[in-house]
């Protein structure tokens, strides 16, 4: 059922309500990137119950990182130059995991809960993937918290970053419903979804050239290699197989299609016709 069936008085905003009034509530639809306006008259204690579960409910005291990142509204000079922002998802209630960030990152994280599953950790200071990886392994084997960690980019602090940081959410939302990971990362998630946006024209050339070529083996051969550089020594040793038997898959890929996986420029176009292949197989 529609909102708007249950609250008539209700209002969308696709921009955060910088004039609100006192006689009505604000919740903001973190997947949607908007905020409902509802007269509070209309809400019962079991509707504001049920919205907040879903719903970040607003107000006049609303976070300021909050607003950034939602609105790119501005309350106080800013401090930092940039930042990464950590989109975590989990299925439970998380009342340990503010405790968790103050440990793993001390001072250099604010966490932001969204709703009860939903939460956004402000990191000040850039942390690599294998540190994060380890932040993840705490959260699960000390906290036994069991969810999927989206990592961004590093962003510039300004009146802009709420536009690049819906883009990421927007990519997040767009790989879970294709993937089921323990962590993403923007790079690969961008580049897992880009084959997606080439022109129909170009995608019928990806799946008239390449696809025949293209099995469940090989394509983790060619996924594995690309996230490894194109060492092959270091992905023969993720795919488990000896070096030469790499050797031997991707020579047999070359007389097969003319593109040399050791080429980076050959491997990108092989990946992204492997994620392709992969994708329309998923719709």
């Amino acid at each position: 059922m529609q909102l708007a069936q249950l609250f008539p008085s209700l209002k969308k905003h696709h921009t955060y309500p910088a004039i609100q009034n006192s006689a009505t509530v604000v919740f903001y639809d973190s997947p949607n990137a908007c905020w409902y306006e509802i007269a509070k008259s209309e809400i019962t204690e079991r509707d504001a119950l049920l919205l907040k579960h879903f719903y970040y409910e607003c107000s006049e005291q609303t976070d300021p990182w909050l607003l950034l990142l939602t609105q790119g509204v501005v309350r106080k000079p800013l401090t930092y130059t940039s930042i990464r922002i950590l989109q975590y998802h989990i299925n439970k209630d998380a009342e340990q995991l503010k405790y968790a960030i103050e440990l793993f990152f001390i001072d250099d994280a604010y966490l932001l809960e969204i709703s009860p599953n939903t939460f956004w950790i402000i990191l000040f200071k850039d942390y690599s993937r294998e540190e994060l990886e380890g932040f993840i392994a705490i959260l699960e084997n000390d906290f036994y918290l069991h969810g999927q960690l989206f990592i961004g980019q590093m962003l510039p602090v300004c009146e802009m970053l709420h536009h690049s940081f819906t883009s990421e959410q927007k990519i997040f939302q767009a790989i879970l419903e294709r993937q089921h990971e323990r962590i993403y990362t923007f790079s690969e998630s961008f580049l897992t979804l880009l084959p997606l946006q080439l022109n129909v024209p170009l995608q019928q050339y990806l799946q008239h050239t390449l696809f025949n070529n293209l099995n469940d083996e090989m394509i983790t051969t060619i996924t594995t290699l690309f996230s490894h550089n194109g060492n092959m020594s270091s992905a023969a040793k993720e795919l488990h197989i000896h070096r030469n038997t790499l050797l031997y898959r991707t020579q047999r890929y070359f007389e097969e299609t003319s593109l040399d996986l050791k080429r980076s420029d050959d491997l990108l176009l092989a990946y992204l016709a492997a994620q392709l292949n992969k994708l329309t197989k998923e719709i």
